[in-house]
């Protein structure tokens, strides 16, 4: 049979010692590309749609140069080494490493579907731990994996994300379980009995809802002793291979500004004068002059402050909490209060007060009830 052309750029033939149509075109970089069908019309069809997709710049790699999805994965995480911060860097590197490179990483890119995907999950959840990876687990997965793939369609190395067609795992919406303001004055009181840096350490936990990082990250030049302002900049955080470090704030949250309470700054003014004993005796001293430190000046360790706080919540009888819990606790208490959402937004270091309305979504439910008897009353 002649060879037909479409459109004079691309060409269909039927090949006799094949028993089956051939197809040949030029993609953008002039290579050749080829094309098999079984019919004159599927040929056709294949011909026509790789050349609007050429037309329209959205044709995909040929298979050879689109390379494995391990490729793909490892091109992501470079990508995101530039990107993103060292910790969210090290959970990416966990999920691909640990478990999508193992399961996926040797298929070639072009040839993934939404049936291996969901094979490879199905694997990933039930072979790892007693009980199996959890659901948020599974999520995070899925979210790195989505990412890598919609990078790929971009480079133009895949025309369609294989995710697309697949019921993928979803975040389970945790739900937040701050303490009563009865639990909360059992831990304050309990608290009076330890030494003075653990009674400011929960203080601030209760009265500002920063994270445990952003506290033991605090120096007292961030802290104005005459007015209370607090300039919120940084949080201590440990990252693989380099130990503490101090980390600035995103974007959207610097510089929080809040104004400490009294009980809170009269804690703080009495542990600058103990601290600054303690400082005259030491013989080194770190020199950033940290609020929260070890014996020689040094950052606190995370770890630390965990551990007394889970040993405060066995002593005054209350089930384990995080001390992140805190947090949650102060937020909570500050809304059935009548704190404005902004508000605590500010606080919290939100970056919208969406984040805040979605967390503390019961809380707002509660507000919006008593509404409903306020306005009842008034309507009488």
């Amino acid at each position: 049979m002649a060879k037909r052309r479409i459109n004079g750029d691309g060409t269909w033939w039927y090949a006799e010692t094949e028993n089956r149509y051939r197809a040949q075109y030029f993609d953008l970089d002039g290579r050749r590309r080829n094309l098999s069908a079984k019919t004159s019309k599927e040929i056709a069809k294949k011909l026509r749609v790789a050349l609007n997709k050429k037309e329209s710049r959205t044709l995909e790699a040929m298979p050879s140069m689109a390379g494995t999805v391990q490729e793909m994965l490892q091109s992501f995480l470079d990508d995101k080494a530039r990107k993103v911060e060292p910790r969210t860097l090290e959970r990416y590197k966990l999920d691909i490493e640990r478990y999508l490179i193992p399961e996926l990483g040797k298929i070639r890119l072009t040839d993934l579907t939404s049936d291996l995907i969901e094979e490879a999950y199905l694997r990933i959840q039930q072979n790892n731990g007693k009980s199996g990876l959890s659901q948020n687990s599974m999520a995070h997965i899925n979210i790195i994996l989505n990412a890598a793939l919609k990078r790929a369609i971009k480079r133009k190395k895949i025309a369609f994300n294989p995710l697309d067609h697949l019921d993928t795992p979803k975040r389970k919406k945790s739900q937040v379980v701050p303490l009563t303001a009865e639990e909360k004055n059992r831990v304050i009181q309990g608290g009076k009995s330890k030494p003075l840096i653990w009674r400011l350490m929960w203080a601030l936990h209760f009265n500002t809802g920063f994270r445990q990082g952003e506290i033991l990250g605090l120096l007292w030049s961030d802290i104005d002793m005459a007015t209370g302002e607090l300039r919120l900049h940084q949080q201590l955080q440990r990252q693989k291979n380099k130990g503490l470090v101090l980390k600035k704030l995103k974007s959207d949250a610097k510089s929080r500004i809040i104004y400490l309470d009294e009980v809170s700054l009269n804690l703080l003014k009495e542990w600058r004068r103990e601290q600054s004993s303690s400082r005259l005796m030491a013989v080194s001293w770190d020199s950033r002059g940290f609020v929260f430190t070890n014996s020689v000046g040094n950052p606190m360790e995370p770890r630390r402050a965990s551990k007394e706080w889970a040993k405060l919540l066995r002593e005054v009888n209350l089930p384990h909490f995080k001390l992140h819990t805190a947090r949650h606790t102060f937020a909570t208490l500050g809304l059935q209060n009548g704190f404005e959402t902004k508000l605590i937004t500010h606080y919290l270091g939100h970056s919208n007060s969406g984040t805040t309305v979605d967390i503390y979504q019961h809380m707002n439910e509660d507000i919006l009830r008593n509404a409903a008897l306020v306005i009842g009353k008034l309507a009488q």
